[in-house]
């Protein structure tokens, strides 16, 4: 099979240097071009620091482009590209990202900055894969170009457990809270030596108002959004990478604590029948006991070496633990790694889904 050339906006946050890791070995898209900000602008991808724990994977002598609209139009042109992968800030992303669909451009990302728009498919790729026929409805102008988005990174080990739960039992509450690692605020936060403030403005907002969308239900007109009630509390801790939620709910219909074990571990969707690249073979994994956070990260991994160069599985799977049962109140733990789940493997993964289901206009 032919590799497809992509382009990446961004080249040296954690969030770029995971999408160039599991771009380094993807048998369907082959990293073509970057474009990152000024002060990356002119360099090779290999002079840039790399600060992910694992080594640098190889990847092509590529020079830094500008992201200035007119640089971008031209050198993707140039290239013959399509397909952009976007792990720009929102600020940066609210005009880049337009502009590349208005090009025709398909522009899979993982900023915030358009997820919430009404012809902008919010994507968890083994939960709710079927709002990408958002791309094909009267909503959507018809144009080749588009924006999908994958989450927040924290709503991923809250979405995808509760899945199951809601199709099947259905609930009136969530109650989350969160304790959220340093990768999740960027390299700048990991690295800082200053400490770092535990609460995270706007993050509860975001959560509940992503959770709501995934699990909500196509109409004529766009998603409507789920009718549960959510609280939610976010933290940032003291660790580098993987967050951990803890969730409780309030469900609607009669179980047992093995009815809600099977709903969970037996989920599966789309990704995992087609055998994805980057789709884990059960994206939900339980535990009884209490979990090793650093073999956690690795979730899905098909390798012992759990690389995610050349493991594409690895880190792709969420772990639930501590579930317990009272009358009607379900509660539960989850955690999952949130650069790779949670960011680039997971828009990773909603790109093969869309290559798959033919939405891709790559001629």
């Amino acid at each position: 099979m032919m590799r497809t050339k992509v382009a990446l906006l961004g080249s040296s946050g954690i969030v770029a240097q995971r999408f160039q890791q599991r771009l380094a070995n993807h048998p369907w898209f082959e990293l073509a071009a970057v474009f990152g900000s000024p002060n990356q602008v002119g360099k090779q991808l290999s002079e840039i620091p790399w600060g992910l724990p694992e080594s640098r994977p190889e990847v092509p002598e590529l020079e830094v482009f500008s992201c200035e609209l007119s640089q971008l139009k031209f050198q993707l042109a140039k290239l013959n590209i399509q397909l952009v992968f976007s792990a720009l800030p929102s600020d940066a992303a609210i005009e880049i990202e337009p502009f590349l669909r208005e090009l025709g451009m398909q522009v899979f990302s993982n900023s915030s900055a358009h997820r919430m728009e009404r012809d902008v498919p919010l994507i968890v790729a083994d939960l709710n894969p079927e709002h990408l026929s958002i791309l094909k409805a009267p909503l959507h102008d018809q144009k080749s170009g588009f924006i999908a988005c994958s989450t927040n990174c924290t709503v991923m080990p809250i979405a995808l457990p509760l899945k199951p739960l809601w199709d099947v039992l259905g609930f009136n509450t969530v109650e989350i809270s969160t304790e959220q690692s340093l990768s999740g605020g960027g390299y700048e936060l990991l690295k800082s030596t200053n400490g770092f403030v535990s609460e995270i403005p706007g993050e509860a907002e975001k959560i509940s108002e992503e959770c709501l969308r995934l699990l909500g239900s196509i109409e004529s007109d766009g998603i409507k959004p789920a009718d549960f009630n959510t609280e939610v509390e976010c933290k940032r801790v003291m660790r580098d990478f993987g967050h951990i939620v803890k969730v409780k709910i309030d469900l609607q219909k009669d179980t047992e604590i093995d009815e809600i074990k099977e709903l969970m571990s037996n989920h599966t969707s789309s990704p995992q029948i087609l055998n994805l690249p980057s789709a884990p073979k059960r994206p939900i994994i339980l535990s009884e006991a209490q979990i090793d956070l650093e073999r956690a990260c690795w979730a899905g991994a098909e390798s012992d070496d759990c690389n995610p160069a050349t493991d594409l599985k690895a880190g792709m799977a969420i772990t639930v633990y501590d579930l317990k049962l009272i009358d009607s109140t379900l509660t539960f733990s989850a955690f999952s790694e949130n650069t790779i789940r949670g960011a680039a493997g997971g828009c990773l993964l909603l790109a093969e889904l869309a290559m798959h289901e033919g939405l891709l206009d790559l001629a």
